[in-house]
């Protein structure tokens, strides 16, 4: 939790002093356990005209019915996850990857690459007729690499859709995850 207030900290004090800032925000799917949705939010400050540092926080979650159990003596049992990421790192724009065809109905598209790192939680909850409520949590580092897009619709606001490989190290191993994220930025 100390990583996760100094990178807040870090990162607001950042933020307030900046030329170029935006905020963004939106849907979150993190695959693994039947995959978990959620919300992502975010901010990047800009240390160049191509290269931003970013800040990301997803909350996902997921709850299921292991009904193969239920006409069992153990009974219904219901399993509740949620998984938070607390991420930040560099996000590069390459602006003319596409060389003039960038551009979808008028409006431009901007791809970028990004490399994050932080620290996931995992809270996890069993509930079962027979035996209550089993609970278990794990904070353990990780880190993301991939990219996606910008596609700009003025001077202040843009669709993002981003595709990354998440790794997670909870229970002392690690996990490979997908992340996508789909949302708008507004950018000043």
């Amino acid at each position: 939790m100390k990583f996760v207030c100094t990178i807040l900290f870090l990162g607001l004090s950042i933020m307030a002093s900046a030329q170029r800032v935006d905020f963004n925000g939106g849907w979150s799917h993190v695959s693994g356990n039947g995959g978990l949705d959620g919300f992502n939010v975010g901010g990047s400050y800009y240390v160049s005209p191509k290269v931003s540092l970013g800040f990301n926080y997803d909350g996902v979650y997921d709850t299921s019915n292991l009904g193969a159990f239920s006409i069992t003596n153990a009974g219904e049992i219901i399993s509740k996850s949620h998984l938070q990421d607390f991420l930040t790192g560099p996000r590069i724009y390459l602006p003319g990857l596409f060389k003039g065809k960038g551009k979808i109905k008028g409006h431009v598209l901007v791809p970028f690459v990004e490399t994050q790192f932080g620290e996931t939680s995992l809270y996890s909850k069993l509930i079962t007729q027979q035996l209550g409520t089993t609970k278990t949590s794990d904070t353990e580092f990780s880190w993301l690499l991939g990219g996606g897009a910008d596609v700009n619709f003025s001077s202040h606001w843009a669709a993002r859709i981003n595709g990354d490989l998440l790794r997670t190290h909870l229970a002392d191993s690690g996990q490979s995850r997908f992340r996508l994220i789909i949302g708008p930025v507004f950018k000043f």
